[in-house]
């Protein structure tokens, strides 16, 4: 094939891949409200956990010795279905919104901000791109191997054959624990906001939390890939089980830069990184072992 002719199906493949892109940003965009609620999940869960623990807090004070007792307030018991509600549940129901308005929060309570009014937009177009992203990429890798695997012999392409499910199934784990992650991540750091004044809040940007899920994703992502990389050094001649079972120090270091190069920077977060990189790490050296015997076998069967 020439070289006009190459460039003419790259560029077909592109376009291909664009619109796949595309496609799957519209759809994300038209199922923005429950994708968006998925995502912010982990922080969501701790800021309602959070501002629970704060209202409760402020109820608890007011109970001590040397409180206003006029600031404290218990909560009528629940209505339950079908019971008839008394002269009496009336009033205790009534006495509890008059307090609720006599007695604000003193303290604002966390919660989401947008800096302009551009910025709802901005964020929704963000999160769209995102996950039309992520839901097209198994097409744009075929659209790359289609592109590549004609300039391979047939022994050349049987590798991308194992390595390519295997590195996409990865992938999604990395993605998964990363999103377990956050839930933890997002209790530490939220955490720290008791060591300032009662009046101090967080009001947090979504457009600064999406960033920061991309970033924890992408880490978790492109790490859980170390099976690949070293199973492909292996079929390359560069790798070997044993060289790797004699030097599993180096798994140990591997391990340690990830969890310190996580985009979170906090210790739960490093830890569920450098754990599964190191099992990662010892899981390949079977890995590699059983390429080694499929070149052994290839070899065998080319004599």
């Amino acid at each position: 094939m020439e070289l006009t002719a190459h460039l003419q199906e790259l560029r077909t493949r592109i376009m291909r891949s664009l619109m796949y892109l595309l496609c799957g940003a519209v759809l994300a965009y038209f199922f923005f409200t429950p994708i968006y609620g998925f995502l912010t999940k982990p922080l969501q869960t701790t800021i309602t956990r959070l501002n629970k623990d704060h209202i409760n807090k402020q109820v608890t004070d007011a109970s001590r010795p040397g409180g206003a007792k006029d600031n404290l307030f218990i909560l009528p018991d629940p209505i339950k279905p079908g019971e008839v509600v008394t002269a009496e549940k009336f009033n205790q129901l009534r006495n509890a919104v008059d307090w609720v308005r006599r007695h604000p929060i003193s303290t604002p309570l966390m919660g989401t901000i947008f800096h302009g009014f551009h910025e709802m937009f901005l964020v929704q177009l963000e999160v769209s791109i995102l996950i039309g992203f992520i839901l097209t990429i198994p097409l744009v890798i075929w659209e790359l191997a289609q592109f590549i695997t004609p300039a391979l012999t047939h022994d050349e392409r049987k590798p991308l054959r194992v390595l390519i499910p295997i590195s996409v199934f990865l992938m999604l784990c990395g993605v998964t624990v990363a999103y377990c992650t956050l839930f933890f991540a997002m209790a530490w750091f939220l955490s720290f906001l008791d060591s300032f004044s009662a009046d101090a809040a967080l009001m947090q940007d979504p457009s600064d939390y999406v960033m920061f899920f991309i970033k924890m994703m992408a880490a978790f992502a492109l790490a859980f890939q170390l099976p690949v990389v070293l199973m492909g050094g292996s079929y390359l001649g560069l790798v070997t089980s044993k060289g790797l079972a004699k030097n599993w120090r180096w798994g140990i270091v591997i391990a340690a830069l990830g969890g310190l190069l996580t985009p979170a920077n906090d210790l739960p977060s490093m830890a569920l990184m450098a754990f599964p990189l190191l099992i990662l790490y010892f899981g390949s050296i079977f890995l590699v072992k059983m390429v080694e015997g499929w070149k052994a076998k290839e070899k065998a069967k080319g004599r």
